[in-house]
Parts: C-alpha cells; structure tokens; sequence
C-alpha cells in the first residue's frame, strides 16, 4: 500500500513525492541567500525527512480513515531520524540541533531545546516513567512508532530511496549537484535508526548543555536555525497547498527608473524646498554609485518632507543593479519597512507609481501593477496576489501564502512584519526570513522603535548583515544614535552638508512653555491665542485628553466655528480614513480647519498646517509634529506651540507624557525644553542629538542585552528554561494593552451588512478551512470597523456570546459617539494610544 503524505477530498498525494519537493525547495531557497551555501545539505536532510513520521501506520490510518492517537504525530520522531542522520553525516553540534528543531517544530512556533532533549542516562526503559509525564508520553510514543515503521522497513526504504532519487533529479533541474548521500542504502540507514535512535538523540543534549555554556552573544547559530527553520516551512506549505511560485523577475528598464518618473512627475525646483529636495536626491545617487560594495549600512539623514522616500528607493535601485553584477544577475529584493499602516499605504502609492512607468513599457498604462513586483503586507492589506505574466488573479489560498512569504522584487511592510521576522520565533512569521538573504532594507523612520530596544536592532541588523548579506538603509529626520563611527555611511552628504542641509530650510518654530495645565485649561489658552486665517493641528497624548480638548473647543464654537475634526484609536478605523481624507482636500482648497488628534498623525502621515499645537512629548515626536506645520514651505514660517498638559491641578499632578513615554524620556524632554523654550528648524539637529544621547545614557540596556542572550542561546519561550531568564518570544515591538478587548461597531449601513456577512459565513462556518477562507474575504473591511476598548467598560453591558463583541445599530448611541467614539463612561484612567 502506498504511503500519503496529504488528502484533499478523494485525492491522495504521494509522500514520497512531497519530500523530494520540500527538499529541493528548502535547498533551492538557501542556494539562493549569498554566502549561505553551507546550509544547503541541512536543507535537504531536513526536507527530506521532515515528514519521515507520516509513514508509520499511525499516520497514516488517521489520513485516510480519520482514526488517531498520539502515535500519529509525526514531527517529533521525524526530528529523531533526521539528527540520526546528521550525526551521521558529521553536521557541527548547532547544525544538528537546527535540523532537529526545524523539524520537531515545523507546524508551530520554536520552542527552547531544553523543552525536547533527555539526558543519555534518562533515555533508559526502566527510567523513563521518572521524567515529567509529557516528555515520558513522548517517549512511549516514540517506541510505538519505531515497532510499527520495524514492522514495515522494507516498504518505508523503497519509498525513502524513491525521494532521494527524485530529490536529486529536482535539483539537477535547478543546476545543483546532489550530494552523495541521497544514494545511499536507505534500508540500511532505517535500520541504523530504528535500533539506534537514542544515540544522538543522547549525544545531542550532552554536546548542548556544553554548548549553552559559552560566554559570548555569538548570533551564528541563531541565524542558522532560523535561515534553515525558513526555508522548510516556507517549501512545506507552498508544496502541501499545491500553490504555483512566482518566479523572480526583471523590472524593464529599472535603471532609469527613478530619473524618467521623476521627470514625468516633478518639474526644475521652483522655491528652496524644491531645491533641498532636489540636492539630496543627486547627493544619494552620487554618494551609492561610489560607495564600495562590501558596505552594508547605509543613512539619509534629512528633513521632514525632503524627499527621503524617493530618495531611499534610489539608493535601493541603484544598490540593487549594482550588486547584481556580482551576484550572477540575481537582483536583490527590496525590503522597505515603516513603524505605522497608514504610511505603509503612503509609501506603496509611491512605489506602484513609480513601478508603473516601467509597465507603461509593456502594456496598458492604466493596467495593475503586478504583485510579483511589489507588494503591501501589513494586518489591512488586502489578500491580493497577481503577476504580469497571468490573466487572473491568485485563488485566495495561493494569494495569502505568497504574500506572507513576501514573493515579490519591491515589499512594503511593517516594522512589526520585519523585525519579528528578525528577532522571531513564530512560525507564520520565521517563514519569510530566507527572502532577507542578500535582500536590500530601507527602514523608514527607524526613531519610532522604542529606545530600550535600540541595542537589540542595531546588533541583530548588524549580525544579520554578516549572515544574510544583507544591506540597510536607516532613514529618518531624527536619526537615533546607531552604529559605530565610519560602521555606516551617510548618503545624503559629510556631516557638514548634512547639517547644512539642516539649516537651509526654517519652516517653523517651536516655542515650548512648560506650566502644567489640564486639557480644559490648554483648550482654553488655544481659543484665545486661535486666528480665523489659520488652520490647526493639535496633538495630545492620551485618549483622556484629546476628547476633553476637543468637546471644549466644540461647545465654545457651538457649530459656528471653523470646520473642527477629531482623530484617535478611539474611532473605528474606517471613519479615520474618511476624516483624514476629508482634511486634505479641505486643506488643498485652503481652507482652515482644526484637527484634535493623539500621535495617530505624527510620523509620516502628509497633512500640512499653519500651526500646530502639541503636548509635551520626546523631541523626536514634537520634530515628527512639527513636520505637518508648514510642510511644504508655502507661508513664511509656522508656528509648534509646546504644552505640559497634566492629570490634575495643583500639587501632586503628573505628566499625562509620563504615562504614554515613561518616565525617562519625559524628564528628558522637560529639561530640554524648559531650558530651551524657542527652537527654530535649523536648531532641531542638534536638540534631537542632545535628547537621544541624554535618553540613551540614561535608559537600562537590560532588555536588549537579554533578548540578545537568548538569541544567542536559542532561548525562544519560556517553557523548559529558567524562568528569570528572557526568552525570544518576549519581544514585542508593540505591546498589546492588557486588559482591553476588541470591539466591532455597527457605524453605519456599511458596517452592518459586514456583521451580517460574518456571522453568516465566519462564524456559522464549522468547517475551519472554509471559515478562515471566508474571514480572508472579509478581513480588510471587517478590521476598518474593530475599536480597542477597556474591558472592564463592557462588564455586563453587551452580549458576551459573540466574538468579538459587537455594538449594534441599537445600542450605537449609547455606546458610540459619532464624533469621539466609543464613550468613556467612567473615569478610568489615562489611556494610552
């Protein structure tokens, strides 16, 4: 009887030909990151026998009749075989763990090796039953499935040397020479393991718990176990889900890429931002045309609205047909990560636009840009893949696995998508790590990374440059102290330059007063000091806050006023958008509205004011803020008044930034400020240096240093180690509020038809592939209508039966406020967004 590997229906497919695809797809994906060849033969054992336990009797009853116990797990004992056979094959100690742990795991997250490994003198029959019960359960299991696979050997070699055979076959095809081993005596090396198998299962925990002892923060066999961990569940879903790869391709003339469009877009420099603009573009393509290819980290370092996005892909282009001609033609990916969505969207505009020009080349302008080029992967992006090449677009199965594993030449991202990649250990996101071999990052707004995480960036990009052959490009306007002396190279121009460059634009001025004042006393200082013929940008820090200063300048103006706007998480995302919207076009006609925001408009986001008011905050954030003040340079100067708002009057107040920025930054920004209460744009290179150098002194390098030491040590949970010791999964670029539950709010007829839809076919769905299917459908429309919200202000307020909870049109006005949004019905705090 054959042996499957995966059903679908009535079809059945071979297991045998599933391993010889993985093999050669984990091999080809590793062959293709420079300078990591050395993870070739891992690869290949590793998908070759990734699946090795599905051949037990177990196994495969369970995939045809549906009947199973804890013997048909298969990842385990298939992790068992492949170290048999890396012991066998010499693989270094890391190797043969990584090979081990990529199997074990290769359906869930990473887990630490201490959660797997036995000692020798514990591998014993008689002495197991003393190991914990899930460990000794493994075991029995383990003994099962050898007496069953005995039972069968003959059949199981036949069909191992048959993968083995196709193995090298497939990456004959792919010009690779297949290693000797893949002809081996399978019925031999079968033997060798099922009476053998714990020997290196042994040997490995010894040469292990030596290992962990070494006292360095050497990142080699992290990135190795993560590389190989990659490339296996990245070419085992792709093959288990029958899904046709997109194939690498050439951009037509992306060479001159960046130069027609622009001169398709832009005119001659028209006024003195124009003319910076144009400076730093032509000092980034001179300064990468010259720079020595072995560089890896790079900088543009300018002002807010300089230009860095065109700026940043030009450098990328131009690295990128650079190193082709070393790299034989292979053109390097880019890879351009941001902090927030709502500049991802920004930046893909950007990048579609300029991609269209190459496709203006080829075929009906107006036609959509190819996903194969580049692509938009963030939690709101919609599940749509297509390439130049095909009529139609991808199914949505195929769709959502070639964008989570970023198969396209330009992908804009999230710094959540990037650095969890990075610094990871789960699985959907470890899949896409081998499409960073040889890739070229542009990290866009690098200062919005919190500072305690500085250290843990700087030395993971620097390592994973060394073991991805990576290139980064940091750009910012407030450029964090990162790297070394000479370590990276500014393409924007010398020091010199740079700050002249700095100084040649003076948009605005900030004038800081730091007298504590509550919301509704900073409302009432703004209504006097406001001007009709000006319009408004006023930023605070806490959801608290932002609605009293808003509902204050309301019921001053009582609907006789200028056109006034509120924005905050606190709305559903939907109607954030269509405000946003809203204002630009109200702001093109020159008009002059008044927007009370929290920092959901700083980074990035293209709004330009008159003048802006902002509550104390890093003086990264307030140059951030100042960015939408006069932006464009079309009116003189504008104005970035600076405010100490506080939770209460009198004695005992405290900051309201103390609760969104912590303590440090706070006291650092009060005492820059207070001793420097006028700064003019010139001045903000030197105040932000200043600030980060104070910050950075006085922040503890204790969580980088720790998550680096477990990097370093393959700590990746908690489970199976000390518990005061870090743990990889305690990374989180943004840490979840606690005890705050999503809300969906039934805003509109819109919303409603969407709750409808989802309750009928996501929740009402008991099949969980036809329900994740038809979520997928739905995801993009049904997260613009999701609020966060504390929990304790639904307690017994709405129907706990569905998930999540939902606000319906009934209950809309008691809940939700068309203006604010969700009602903060009692005093609970300064919340923070």
């Amino acid at each position: 009887m054959p042996h499957y590997a995966h059903k679908e229906g009535a079809r059945k497919y071979l297991l045998s030909a599933h391993l010889a695809w993985v093999a050669a797809g984990a091999a080809t994906r590793l062959q293709a990151m420079p300078g990591r060849r050395d993870l070739v033969p891992a690869a290949l054992l590793a998908g070759l026998t990734h699946d090795f336990g599905k051949y037990t009797g177990y196994f495969q009853r369970y995939l045809l009749q549906g009947k199973g116990g804890p013997a048909k797990q298969h990842a385990f004992i298939s992790g068992l075989f492949a170290l048999h056979l890396a012991t066998g094959l010499d693989f270094p100690l890391p190797l043969r763990l990584a090979v081990f742990l990529s199997i074990v795991r290769h359906h869930r997250s990473l887990a630490d090796p201490a959660e797997f490994l036995v000692a020798p003198r514990d591998l014993a029959p008689e002495v197991r039953e003393n190991l914990d019960p899930e460990t000794a359960g493994r075991l029995r299991v383990v003994e099962e499935q050898v007496a069953d696979l005995r039972a069968q050997a003959g059949k199981v070699a036949q069909s191992l040397s048959c993968a083995a055979a196709h193995t090298a076959r497939l990456l004959a095809k792919q010009g690779m020479d297949p290693p000797h081993w893949l002809a081996w005596d399978w019925h031999q090396m079968l033997d060798q393991f099922l009476d053998q198998w714990t020997a290196a299962y042994g040997a490995l925990y010894t040469g292990w718990r030596r290992w962990k002892r070494r006292d360095d923060r050497d990142l080699s066999a992290y990135f190795d176990l993560i590389g190989l961990f990659s490339a296996l569940i990245d070419a085992d879903k792709i093959h288990a889900a029958r899904v046709r790869e997109a194939a690498r391709t050439t951009i037509p003339g992306e060479g001159e890429l960046l130069e027609r469009y622009r001169a398709a877009h832009f005119g001659p420099p028209g006024n003195s931002m124009e003319i910076l603009r144009e400076n730093i573009y032509r000092n980034v393509a001179a300064g990468i045309s010259r720079v020595p290819l072995e560089q890896k980290i790079f900088t543009i370092t300018a002002p807010t609205g300089a230009g860095k996005t065109l700026a940043g892909f030009k450098a990328a282009f131009s690295l990128r047909e650079r190193l082709s001609t070393v790299r034989n033609n292979t053109r390097p990916r880019i890879i351009y990560a941001l902090p927030f969505t709502s500049i991802v969207d920004q930046t893909f505009e950007v990048g579609e636009k300029l991609l269209r020009t190459a496709l203006a080349d080829l075929a009906d302008p107006a036609a959509p840009v190819p996903t194969s080029w580049i692509l938009k992967h963030h939690h709101l992006a919609d599940v749509r893949y297509s390439l130049l090449e095909d009529d139609e677009e991808r199914s949505l199965d195929e769709a959502l696995l070639l964008i989570e594993s970023w198969q396209s030449e330009v992908v804009i991202t999230t710094f959540v998508q990037l650095f969890h990649t990075l610094i990871g250990y789960e699985n959907r996101m470890l899949k896409k790590l081998h499409r960073l071999g040889g890739a070229i990052l542009i990290l866009d707004e690098v200062q919005n990374i919190p500072v305690e995480y500085w250290p843990l960036v700087e030395e993971t990009l620097r390592r994973a440059c060394d073991h991805l052959h990576m290139r980064v490009i940091l750009m910012t306007a407030t450029r964090p102290e990162w790297f070394k002396e000479h370590e990276a190279v500014e393409l924007a121009g010398d020091p010199d330059t740079v700050r002249r460059q700095f100084a040649a634009v003076n948009r605005v001025s900030v004038w800081a007063d730091m007298t504590p004042l509550t919301a509704d006393e900073a409302a009432a200082n703004f209504l006097d000091a406001y001007a009709q013929d000006r319009s408004y940008l006023v930023v605070l820090n806490t959801i608290k806050s932002s609605i009293a200063f808003y509902e204050a300048l309301r019921d001053y103006w009582a609907g006789s006023g200028p056109p006034l706007y509120y924005l905050s998480t606190n709305i559903i995302p939907a109607e954030r958008e269509r405000r946003l919207q809203e204002i630009r076009e109200r702001l093109a006609r020159g008009e002059k509205p008044v927007l009370v925001s929290t920092q959901v408009v700083e980074a990035g986001v293209d709004l330009d004011f008159d003048e802006v008011w902002r509550d104390l905050g890093p003086v990264d954030a307030v140059v951030q803020v100042a960015g939408r003040c006069n932006r464009h340079f079309r009116r003189a100067r504008g104005n970035v008044h600076l405010m100490h708002l506080v939770d209460k009057p009198g004695e005992g107040n405290h900051s309201l930034a103390s609760f969104v920025y912590g303590k440090i930054h706070t006291l650092a920004a009060r005492r820059l400020f207070g001793a420097r209460s006028f700064l003019e744009e010139p001045d903000f290179y030197d105040a932000v240096a200043d600030y980060f150098h104070t910050v950075r002194q006085s922040k503890s390098l204790a969580e980088s240093e720790g998550l680096l030491q477990a990097m370093a040590r393959l700590r990746f949970t908690g489970k199976g180690a000390d518990e005061e010791s870090p743990c990889i999964s305690d990374f989180a670029l943004i840490r979840d509020l606690p005890h705050y539950v999503q809300v969906f709010v039934c805003a509109d007829a819109a919303a409603e038809e969407i709750w409808n839809r989802y309750q009928s076919t996501v929740s009402g769905e008991r099949d969980l592939r036809r329900r994740r299917e038809a979520f997928l459908l739905l995801k993009r429309d049904f997260l613009r209508y999701i609020v966060s919200v504390p929990k304790d202000l639904l307690l017994h307020r709405l129907d706990g039966e569905t998930r999540p909870p939902v606000i319906p049109p009934y209950l809309l006005d008691e809940f939700y406020d068309g203006q604010t949004g969700f009602k903060r019905v009692k005093d609970e705090g300064c919340l923070i967004y």
